[in-house]
């Protein structure tokens, strides 16, 4: 007995028993579960889907950005048909029993992607939805906003300046000015994992999180989810307006198994390597360009056509002529076996 506690009963030997029988019956209904639709769905959801806002007004025209500020940029009306597009593709991954919350970006477009996803998604048209409208919960959530580019931005030259120099010094860690690095929107992106995974926990979370947000911030989620390297998250290209980049748990280890193949700049380099035509067995010509010290190379399958011979003495038209008007004039002329020899 300790500080007046009392002391805790020995178990009798049937006790202890059935104490082990009952911990092994939980683990084999734990196990059983697994295997159940109902069971499985419980705590975490079964799929995680993120979705990049539809075409915008600054998609189309980069400029406006330097008068309308960000989070104010609204969507294009082929945007509003993308976004009801995709609402119409997510009640097709759906099962009519799945629960729906969605966590989105405070910008503009993200909200109205968000709002022509649920007008698809809850419409009696073509047939009667089952995914009332009233079921679905909707949350802002600030940190999934689009990287911060400073407030308004600068003119054309001085944005393509910016991106040189981002491509040269790491697009990761590289700072705009007055505003973020992609390395800054990782760290807000990290707190909302940490709570998003928190809440997984609540009884009441659903069976399918949906989270509409921007091309940088779905990658960066992605980076921290999956522990990519910073080499890997700098050759990762953009996803497209409104694609889906979809996370499905796994019943045998209940982790989420990424089930889009990203698309990367360096499989692209190579792609476009391999659909190179062969070099060209002709051997190389040189082409006398009018430089001091260079000649140009031509290879048969860049020229366009062979020159005739018109066009390669194109240039000593003038002096040609100039010869032919004196020749007329009779200062010189020559007779050599029945032909006119203009002299070199």
């Amino acid at each position: 007995m300790i500080n007046g506690s009392k002391p805790r009963k020995t178990l009798t030997p049937f006790e202890e028993r059935l104490s082990m029988l009952l911990i092994v019956v939980s683990y084999l209904f734990r196990f059983d579960c697994l295997s159940e639709k109902g069971c499985y769905d419980m705590g975490k959801p079964r799929m995680i889907i993120l979705i990049r806002h539809a075409q915008s007004e600054g998609n189309k025209n980069r400029e406006i950005h330097q008068t309308v500020p960000d989070h104010r940029v609204k969507l294009t009306p082929d945007g509003w048909k993308q976004a009801e597009a995709a609402g119409l593709k997510l009640r097709s991954l759906l099962r009519p029993d799945d629960t729906l919350h969605f966590f989105t970006s405070p910008y503009r477009r993200t909200r109205e992607t968000t709002e022509g996803i649920l007008n698809a998604l809850t419409s009696s048209n073509p047939a009667p939805s089952p995914f009332p409208r009233h079921t679905i919960k909707v949350y802002e959530e600030p940190r999934l906003r689009e990287q911060d580019f400073g407030n308004f931005q600068p003119g054309s030259s001085e944005m393509a300046r910016m991106w040189s120099e981002r491509a040269e010094y790491g697009h990761f860690f590289y700072r705009i000015p007055n505003g973020e690095s992609a390395a800054d929107a990782y760290d807000r992106v990290s707190g909302f994992n940490d709570t998003l995974w928190r809440s997984f926990g609540e009884d009441d979370f659903a069976s399918v999180c949906v989270l509409v947000t921007h091309g940088l911030m779905t990658r960066v989620f992605l980076m921290k989810w999956y522990h990519f390297s910073v080499e890997y998250f700098e050759d990762l290209r953009n996803v497209d307006h409104c694609e889906f980049v979809v996370m499905k748990r796994s019943r045998e280890s209940q982790k989420y198994i990424l089930q889009n193949e990203l698309r990367t700049w360096s499989a692209m380099r190579r792609e476009r390597e391999e659909q190179k035509e062969p070099e060209s067995p002709i051997p190389v010509r040189k082409r006398w360009v009018g430089s001091q010290d260079g000649f140009e190379l031509e290879y048969g399958r860049r020229l366009a056509r062979r020159q005739n011979t018109v066009e390669m003495f194109a240039d000593d038209a003038p002096e040609i002529e100039r010869v032919k008007e004196t020749n007329a004039k009779g200062v010189i002329e020559k007779q050599f076996r029945g032909t006119m020899a203009i002299p070199r």
